[in-house]
């Protein structure tokens, strides 16, 4: 069904929700609090039996007062900005002139950020990065990851997202809202990535997100409740081993966010030296010059390092493993670096931040469960996302094989050892994705192996059982996949699950295990989720079940950010789920981009999450009603390639235009009205 019909009509049988009750911020998010996360809790209505949602047409959020926005367009330039002969409109209005501005990047150009420091043009770009200009309400992006609660009953919301420019920053930034959702105020920023950087393709926006705030009752083991702010660092986070950072909080003013580092960037926790000398240029325009090193492993390319306390930032153009490419620094004048300098990335942990213990590769925090099975009174019972990069993908062959073959070349086979008999594992060649069943294995070979057809090449993933394996066609429908037998065309690798743990002190969890109803980590179907996202909000029912709003997705749609479909499902322990029930989805059609492609008029709302539906919050008004924000992405990918063919009605595609507004990470928020039934 097309998102435009589902979402402005579709009523979605769920169980019975509660009307809000918001116990003040200071109040205890334990086990048997019924709070999620902030302190609110929800109180009871004397409505009982199955109730029915009618989801709201969405809108696209706006904010002001912030840091910059993808809207703003260039200060530089007229009315018009033209990059490589593509012309689109600055600081204007989308075509119909339905007040919602258009974004400044767009497909086709060299980047989403004209406009974005002082010195205006495309990039590279130079001067002090730029701000929302004064008195601007403009659409919220590029915000996401949406963390809002509210202690009126719906009236005040305050927000956490994720503010994160691409290929350029990240920050946390703070935000309240009077009207539902739909625009916001700057309250504050906190945690920035790379601060005042006029980025050139040279470094990356892998900062600290998927911001969650707990209350606990002994912080620390100090005696005292505290507020604790969880997120995640992304360069090296679902890794096993890994933890969540955790910060005190200690709100001011109206900025939840006082008192925190306005920058603490985060790395990979490389170190390596340097085995040449070498001049750095300043940047962020030219080549940038190449800088020789033991080794390149631990760091993140493109990213960036510190070498003599000089912050030096490199793209992954040429980069070998020795090597570190297109490199320039944020110092005037450059630098010069000699032999033997050590070079170290940021740390995984900052040095001013703590961590989380008991956690298992945790992604985020979705939300607390009041009374979760196992969980000791007293304590914050929460579930989480559990996130393992290409977990499915553990070793890769070292030689090239004609199949059928008998014999398998690994680097090691130690994850793929035969269970049962046999082990079953997925290979790429130029036709498809092809199973071969082995019976026996030593330390570098699958051996006693049969099936399959085709040439694998040296390098190339093996998937072991449970991978993803999505015909490339389906793939690319979407602008998902790569068309590379050796990556098995680019499929989503990761492992996703959804598991319960709970806290005393907001520091150490004890992890309860997986719960379950939600999905399963190996489908390859369309009918059962493969991946469950880390943001979501749980409530508690009249008649004592809880309620969960969560997002998913299916093999089919290639990434493990969850992003089809937000769902509810319901439960009576916290433990054990129904199965999702999709509340609002995506559009592979692209149905309103291609009409406006074709007409030049408004883009649909739809258009603004027809690629990318995740990360939903959920806040009780006091009429009964439900406000939900959320993100979206015009395509699942920022900035599709200008040309190109996507959607899944081959009658009707939607072919990229020379200036298509680049409409991603958009907070919309929605309402959902009850309807009892019962």
């Amino acid at each position: 069904m097309p998102l435009r019909r589902t979402a402005t009509a579709a009523a979605i049988a769920v169980t019975t929700l509660s009307a809000l009750t918001f116990a003040t911020g200071p109040a205890l998010a334990d086990s048997n609090s019924g709070d999620n996360g902030w302190g609110w809790g929800w109180g009871h209505r004397h409505h009982h039996g199955p109730v029915s949602y009618t989801v709201g047409t969405p809108v696209v959020d706006k904010v002001k007062g912030g840091p910059w926005t993808l809207a703003q367009g260039d200060p530089t330039a007229g009315a018009t900005v033209t990059v490589n002969g593509v012309t689109y409109p600055n600081i204007a209005v989308d075509p119909g002139a339905n007040g919602v501005p258009a974004a400044s990047g767009v497909t086709g150009t060299p980047g989403p950020l004209p406009g974005y420091c002082a010195s205006g043009g495309p990039t590279p770009e130079t001067g002090a990065v730029l701000r929302q200009p004064k008195g601007s309400v403009l659409p919220m992006q590029p915000y996401y990851f949406p963390f809002v609660t509210s202690d009126d009953g719906g009236r005040t919301l305050t927000g956490l997202f994720d503010y994160r420019p691409k290929d350029t920053d990240e920050a946390v930034v703070a935000a309240t809202s009077t009207d539902h959702g739909r625009t916001w105020h700057y309250q504050g920023e906190a945690l920035e990535q790379n601060q005042g950087l006029c980025a050139d393709g040279n470094t990356d926006d892998d900062g600290q997100g998927h911001a969650f705030v707990l209350t606990v009752p002994n912080y620390n083991g100090t005696g005292h409740r505290g507020q604790v702010l969880y997120t995640l660092s992304r360069p090296s986070g679902d890794n096993p081993g890994v933890n969540l950072i955790v910060h005190k909080l200690a709100p001011k003013g109206g900025n939840p966010l006082a008192g925190l580092p306005a920058a603490e960037p985060v790395g990979m926790g490389g170190s390596t030296t340097a085995t040449g000398a070498v001049t750095v240029p300043a940047g962020p325009g030219g080549d940038g010059v190449t800088i020789n090193a033991a080794t390149t492993a631990g760091f993140e390319q493109p990213g960036h390092f510190t070498v003599d306390g000089v912050t030096v930032d490199c793209n992954d153009n040429n980069a070998t493993a020795t090597a570190f490419t297109g490199c320039t620094t944020r110092t005037a004048g450059g630098v010069s670096i000699k032999a033997g300098d050590a070079i170290a990335a940021d740390s995984v942990i900052p040095a001013t931040a703590q961590q989380t213990s008991g956690l298992v590769s945790p992604d985020g925090i979705i939300s607390t469960v009041p009374n979760y099975p196992g969980a000791p009174k007293g304590s914050v019972a929460v579930l989480y996302t559990e996130k393992i990069v290409n977990y499915y993908t553990p070793t890769t062959t070292t030689a090239a094989v004609t199949l059928p073959a008998a014999t398998i070349p690994v680097a090691d086979s130690s994850a793929l050892k035969p269970a049962g008999g046999s082990v079953t594992v997925s290979l790429g060649t130029p036709n498809g994705i092809v199973q071969v069943t082995c019976t026996g294995a030593d330390a570098t070979h699958l051996t006693g192996c049969t099936g399959g057809t085709g040439a694998v090449a040296k390098g190339s993933d093996v998937g072991a059982p449970g991978a993803a394996v999505a015909p490339y066609a389906q793939l690319s429908q979407t602008g998902e996949g790569k068309n590379k037998p050796k990556t098995l065309f680019g499929n989503n690798e990761d492992y996703t699950v959804v598991r319960a743990a709970y806290t005393t002190d907001g520091l150490h969890f004890t992890d309860l295990g997986q719960v379950s109803g939600l999905g399963d980590p190996t489908s390859n179907s369309n009918s059962v989720l493969r991946w469950i996202g880390s943001r979501g909000t749980v409530i508690t029912n009249p008649d004592g079940s809880y309620g969960l709003f969560l997002s998913g997705a299916y093999a089919s749609d290639g990434d493990s950010d969850a992003f089809n479909q937000i769902f509810y499902a319901s439960s009576k322990d916290g433990q054990h789920w129904s199965a999702p029930q999709k509340l609002i989805g995506t559009d592979y059609t692209f149905s309103a981009l291609s009409a406006q492609a074709k007409s030049g008029g408004p883009l649909g709302v739809s258009g603004y999450y027809s690629g990318r539906v995740y990360d939903p919050t959920v806040v009780q008004n006091d009429n009964g009603t439900l406000t939900m924000l959320f993100a979206g992405y015009s395509t699942p990918k920022p900035l599709p390639t200008t040309g190109s063919t996507y959607g899944t009605d081959a009658a009707n595609p939607y072919t990229v235009p020379a200036a298509q507004p680049a409409e991603y990470r958009t907070i919309l928020s929605v309402t959902l009205k009850p309807q009892y039934n019962g």
